[in-house]
């Protein structure tokens, strides 16, 4: 379970030192026998300063010391009754200890005014003198002795006050550390998904940007038979029918344009200025692939190698080719066996980048390999859905190697698995400092 701020159970002041005053009176149950009567060292006293800090940190007035003082001292008294104690004596024997939650909070109210704000250390030494000024006037009342012999107990009690005060600091340093830990997982997995988004998006937008150059295209040729319509004379029917198709795949067009420089506003500048490490790519690259079999990453391994570390400047082209590459091995794998290893290695070899992505799976027929990188080409085919894959896998491949002025060849033999290797420009995909 994460931690979260206590303000996310939706309780308010009240409920939440009712809460404590609870949980307080339950470990103040806790306890060793002292060397003075009625007087109770307890567990109670690590597990309050830790709640007043965590629930309670907007808090200037020690209205929390007197409910948990209440609670404790309520509780002792009720298991008193119960062993035949009359209350006249319970109460007399129980109420220090009440004041005991009282003065402390009241202490710590004045010593530390921002519970946000403060360090370790300062909470450190104010639990220490909140427990050590609450237990001398908890002496004192408990056993009615005079200053003099309570200043005989002092030392002891300032042994047991630095003990606790310090317990309670290292169990708040751990929940505060944990709570680090989470946030920064939290952060990681969220920089994750927007990168993954960002890196998709970018690749469709590599598509979009050829389908507007295809539209500009058809709408010149519908154009150019206007005028040619035109120039012969033909029907005004003909001409008024070339002239709509040209007009009208100017206005697909613009919408088009406008799709795009939308996408662009968006991802364009998103981290495009930045590098990432060779190293952090592949991680992302597994993650995804884990997130994408499920319960199937037991029977499908991805292994990923680099000879050396390397500042990947194109690193959203670059996941987009091994992303793509992956998933096309995996889905290989799962529409055959359903086990099998996918392996990614990436070296430099002169002024390349060398990536390599082999699967032992099902191969590639010899008749898919002259049509593997053509747009709606596919050979993933459910019979039981009768869904066929879209086929912009490889053809988003080979399109975003080829503006990277790299290249792919790819091997493969029926039923021994197939390998694909992308060769890109150092200077084109590496560079700065990841």
């Amino acid at each position: 379970m994460k931690f979260s701020n206590w303000r996310e159970l939706r309780l308010n002041a009240w409920q939440r030192r009712l809460l404590i005053g609870l949980a307080v009176a339950v470990t103040s149950q806790l306890y060793l026998s002292a060397w003075a009567e009625g007087f109770r060292m307890s567990a109670s006293a690590i597990v309050y300063p830790i709640l007043l800090v965590v629930m309670m940190r907007d808090s200037h007035r020690p209205d929390t010391g007197l409910v948990a003082g209440l609670c404790v001292m309520v509780l002792r008294v009720l298991i008193d009754l119960l062993r035949g104690m009359a209350l006249a004596s319970a109460l007399l024997i129980e109420y220090p200890g009440g004041i005991f939650y009282l003065c402390y909070d009241a202490l710590l109210c004045i010593l530390v005014r921002d519970r946000r704000a403060a360090s370790l250390s300062r909470l450190w030494l104010s639990f220490f003198l909140c427990d050590l000024l609450s237990n001398l006037l908890n002496l004192a009342l408990s056993s009615r002795l005079a200053f003099r012999s309570i200043q005989v107990e002092g030392i002891t009690l300032a042994w047991v006050a630095l003990a606790r005060s310090l317990a309670a600091v290292l169990i708040l340093w751990t929940i505060w550390h944990y709570r680090q830990l989470l946030l920064q997982e939290e952060h990681e997995h969220r920089y994750r998904h927007l990168y993954l988004m960002t890196a998709e998006l970018k690749t469709e937008l590599y598509f979009l940007q050829k389908d507007a150059e295809d539209v500009e295209a058809v709408m010149a040729h519908a154009y150019q038979l206007y005028e040619k319509l035109v120039a012969q004379n033909a029907p005004e029917e003909f001409t008024a029918l070339a002239l709509s198709i040209a007009r009208d795949v100017h206005e697909v067009k613009k919408d088009n344009l406008r799709i795009i420089r939308g996408i662009e506003s968006e991802v364009a500048g998103a981290y495009g200025g930045e590098t990432m490490s060779l190293s952090d790519l592949l991680r992302i690259l597994e993650v995804s692939t884990r997130q994408f079999l499920g319960s199937q990453r037991a029977d499908i391994r991805l292994e990923c190698r680099y000879a050396r570390d390397l500042p990947i400047k194109a690193h959203y082209r670059v996941l987009s080719v091994l992303k793509n590459l992956v998933t096309n091995a995996v889905e290989a794998i799962q529409a055959a066996s359903g086990r099998g290893t996918v392996q990614v290695d990436c070296r430099t070899e002169g002024e390349n980048l060398l990536l390599q992505v082999r699967d032992d799976g099902p191969g590639i027929p010899e008749r898919a390999m002259k049509l593997l990188f053509q747009v709606g080409y596919s050979t993933k085919f459910d019979p039981d859905t009768g869904d066929i894959n879209r086929g912009v896998g490889l053809p988003a491949v080979h399109y975003t190697v080829e503006d990277l002025g790299g290249d792919i060849q790819v091997q493969s033999q029926p039923g021994q698995g197939a390998c694909f290797q992308v060769s890109l420009p150092l200077a084109a995909v590496a560079g700065g400092t990841p």
